[in-house]
């Protein structure tokens, strides 16, 4: 039998939710246990056996001890696949610590808010022609209340496909999309990730700016906004060759304010506590691809602006 080797890394809420999932499926489909392996990876250098505790979207509570693996396991070499769950500023780092690692063949799939760096890692892989690169985007929801506790608060669409390279083989494939609840192959990703930059654009910046739950944002204050927000990214989506539909845009930006109307955003618990946002990644990647193509992108820039502000006052003395 053939022995597919999955590794997560990034031990945030999505990565343990993901973790958790894949476990849930070993369970739940024995045969598979002889032919999947899949590990948890911690961004420390060394392993450690931890206790994780995960509560499901049924307030389930479970308890189970695993071995997380650290960045300098010999392990890591072994792996088929990498699902990257990390924030967009932290990629580039550590595609650098890991790449000498991997094995030659190894399959790259980044999960993380907003867009960019793909852009990088698909020229680097260029010298790794055995290796492939997909992107994926998730609107589940997961809450990490400790370091190893996290809850499934929220069931969403988890959407993969390929960007470049050597392409994920179709037995690895079907367990992504068995094991991922509500996961679907999109053969045109960047279409799909676009769609979430629209939706991050309109939603994150203002939550975060306005220190306000998403729901506020269907008050009528706040359209004239978001209207101009879509439309810049729009505009830019085009100029890379990504056409999106004004008023499908704007329907998915509201439906997602409503499903989500009293979740506080990633980027607003991200001022609040004080962590760096992944800004630059989303309102600034429209400001980079605008000034790539020479759009005027006003709404997007002052979004940057303003979160900018936010993250400097937090790091200048009180």
């Amino acid at each position: 039998m053939t022995r597919h080797r999955i590794g997560i890394i990034g031990a945030g809420a999505i990565g343990q939710l993901l973790f958790q999932q894949f476990q849930q499926l070993l369970t739940n489909t024995p045969p598979l246990a002889n032919g999947l392996w899949v590990q948890l990876i911690s961004r420390e250098p060394e392993s450690v056996q931890q206790s994780l505790c995960f509560t499901d979207i049924n307030q389930h509570e479970q308890q189970t001890v695993v071995d997380v693996l650290g960045q300098h396991s010999p392990e890591i070499a072994k792996l088929d696949v990498i699902i990257v769950c990390v924030k967009a500023y932290q990629v580039d780092d550590l595609i650098n610590e890991l790449l000498p690692n991997l094995a030659p063949n190894c399959h790259i799939i980044l999960l993380h808010n907003g867009m960019g760096p793909h852009i990088n890692l698909a020229q680097r892989l260029l010298g790794y022609p055995q290796m492939g690169l997909s992107l994926a985007t998730t609107s589940q929801g997961a809450l990490r209340s400790a370091k190893w506790h996290i809850a499934h608060t929220g069931i969403g669409q988890t959407i993969i496909g390929h960007y470049s390279g050597i392409t994920l083989k179709q037995p690895i494939k079907n367990i992504l999309l068995k094991a991922i609840p509500n996961a679907s192959w999109h053969d045109q990703i960047l279409s799909a990730l676009w769609q979430k930059l629209v939706i991050n654009c309109a939603i994150n910046p203002l939550t975060a700016f306005y220190q306000c739950r998403n729901g506020q944002l269907a008050n009528d204050e706040y359209k004239a906004e978001i209207k101009q927000i879509i439309a810049e990214c729009i505009t830019v989506a085009a100029a890379d060759n990504v056409e999106l539909e004004m008023l499908a845009c704007h329907e998915l930006v509201y439906k997602v304010i409503a499903l989500t109307s009293n979740n506080l955003s990633s980027m607003y618990q991200d001022i609040y506590h004080q962590r760096q946002t992944e800004i630059d990644y989303i309102s600034g990647y429209i400001v980079a691809r605008g000034t790539h193509h020479q759009i005027a992108v006003k709404a997007n820039n002052i979004n940057l602006q303003r979160i900018k502000r936010l993250e400097a006052q937090q790091k200048s003395p009180s």
